[in-house]
């Protein structure tokens, strides 16, 4: 069984998402001789390159695998999926709204996704709504973390669906600041990245 982790290494060479194929592939040229796992993806923030990495017939990843880490000068930090997933079982719904605006803010837009996932499942009416509105904007930045513009645009389009009708703040999120903030991306063409404020 394959296990999957995330890899953070420091962007020191100040790589942007266009960058992302580029650096995907020198990526798995130097890596071609390792054996025990495959480096799936990678999504570029101003702060750090985000690894998706799967190993091959149950092998561990490890800090001390030095033919693995040792080419690509490591290491922010390595988290296994699955221990990841354990660890977002939040007390309430609250809590993980919160955490997800963290993470968006930090520019780990997969991790905000994952976490509002988590609760959006539960919910029901103009908050499961919203919650899948914030999910989308996620899901629409991890793309532009990739390079992937054209579906960064068609996402964060339809996001503006989910929040027809929106209060002005949602688990203290100021939805109105947001929504001017998509549009004016949207408006202008322009891919840049946004920070959810609080009331």
């Amino acid at each position: 069984m394959n296990k999957r982790y995330l890899v953070y290494l420091g962007n020191k060479n100040n790589y942007l998402p266009a960058n992302s194929k580029s650096v995907l592939h020198s990526l798995r040229v130097l890596l071609q001789n390792y054996r025990n796992a495959v480096v799936r993806d990678i999504r570029i923030s101003s702060y750090f390159i985000e690894i998706d990495v799967s190993t091959q017939d149950d092998n561990s990843l490890s800090p001390n695998d030095l033919e693995f880490f040792g080419p690509i000068d490591m290491l922010g930090s390595l988290i296994r999926l699955e221990e990841l997933n354990e660890v977002t079982g939040f007390r309430s719904r609250d809590d993980a709204v919160m955490s997800s605006i963290f993470l968006f803010n930090m520019e780990r837009y997969w991790k905000s996704h994952e976490v509002l996932e988590g609760v959006w499942k539960d919910s029901k009416g103009e908050t499961r709504n919203l919650l899948n509105g914030l999910i989308l904007v996620d899901a629409a930045y991890v793309h532009f973390q990739k390079g992937e513009n054209a579906i960064f645009f068609s996402i964060l389009n339809r996001s503006l669906e989910k929040f027809k009708d929106y209060p002005r703040y949602f688990y203290d999120i100021n939805l109105e600041f947001l929504l001017k903030d998509i549009n004016k991306i949207i408006r202008t063409k322009n891919p840049s990245i946004i920070k959810m404020c609080l009331k």
